[in-house]
């Protein structure tokens, strides 16, 4: 029976477009709270960003019904994103599926509501996603902390489903992907964020500078963040093992009615009306009321696509 369950669970995420699907068990996630308690020993000034994430690493302390946690990978690196804001806004952004006008918006919904027709109850995220994947055999961990799965590299995102069946976890993902000795993604990250091999300082990172730090952002970092308006993808490009992972299969409708407002000019000269009806729906980090935030990203990719952007 349980395997029959694991089979039809597999077969639903897969017909709702999910590029692959794992299963682990709810126990605690120790590795993820000993890596928060690591980036806070050494870097004292980022406790409070990491003391927030800790609550994820204990599914039964919020469920106590959980048993069991289902992980499903979508694929990104399918799309044929529109070329004027590559290299101003991550591709993750870009094909955000939380946008509706995604093809791939409803999918967490819609296998809610079909793990709940198999007879389970179920809650959807709520758990490191990223650990309960590899835990689940489905990615291993770059230098950069990205999750990679062997097919798609590091474009994917992942999702989870908490669900109260006892379900036979997969094998756990063991080891790194990584090349022995590459250090390109390190050598690639403007800011320093990656301070050391799978150690990612969140308050260095430019995607994080760029939609979510407090302001103003310091000095040396802001000269550092380059071209970037709203994400970043620096150690991603650079990965050999993303290297011929992307693929120009589908096409982006809701990114090509609007990549005229997504060049550095357009977002640095942006009214509120344009922001609000087509930028903010679809790159919702920053708030409502701070569209100067935008202008000041994109003047500063301006600025830097003058002199030149690095990759």
């Amino acid at each position: 029976m349980n395997d029959q369950i694991k089979d039809l669970i597999k077969s639903l995420a897969s017909d709702l477009g999910y590029a692959a699907c794992g299963i682990t068990s709810a126990d605690p996630f120790e590795d993820y709270t000993a890596a928060l308690d690591d980036r806070i020993k050494r870097f004292p000034e980022t406790a409070t960003l990491y003391d927030q994430m800790r609550h994820r690493a204990y599914p039964q302390k919020k469920a106590p019904w959980v048993r069991s946690i289902i992980v499903g990978v979508r694929r990104y690196g399918k799309y044929d994103l529109p070329e004027e804001p590559i290299g101003l806004i991550g591709r993750s952004y870009l094909a955000d599926r939380r946008y509706a006008g995604c093809p791939d918006h409803g999918m967490p919904k819609r296998m809610k509501e079909g793990l709940i027709k198999l007879g389970l109850r179920v809650k959807i995220g709520g758990v490191p996603c990223r650990a309960a994947a590899a835990r689940a055999g489905l990615v291993r961990f770059g230098r950069n902390s990205f999750a990679y799965s062997e097919q798609y590299g590091s474009w994917i995102n992942i999702e989870a489903w908490q669900v109260d069946a006892e379900l036979t976890p997969d094998k756990l993902a063991i080891g790194s992907p990584c090349p022995e000795g590459c250090d390109a993604c390190r050598k690639a990250c403007p800011t320093l964020a990656l301070e050391s091999p799978f150690t990612m300082r969140m308050d260095r990172c430019i995607a994080y500078l760029t939609y979510e730090a407090p302001e103003p952002i310091a000095t040396d970092l802001l000269e550092k963040m380059g071209c970037w308006i709203y994400g970043c993808d620096a150690c991603q490009n650079v990965c050999p093992l993303n290297q011929d992972k992307w693929e120009r299969i589908e096409k982006t409708p809701w990114l090509d009615e609007i990549k005229q407002h997504l060049t550095a000019r357009a977002l640095a000269e942006m009214d509120l009306e344009t922001y609000l009806k087509v930028i903010r729906p679809r790159f919702w980090y920053i708030s409502d009321d701070d569209l100067a935030r935008w202008h000041a990203n994109a003047a500063r990719a301006l600025r830097s696509l003058s002199t030149g952007c690095a990759d």
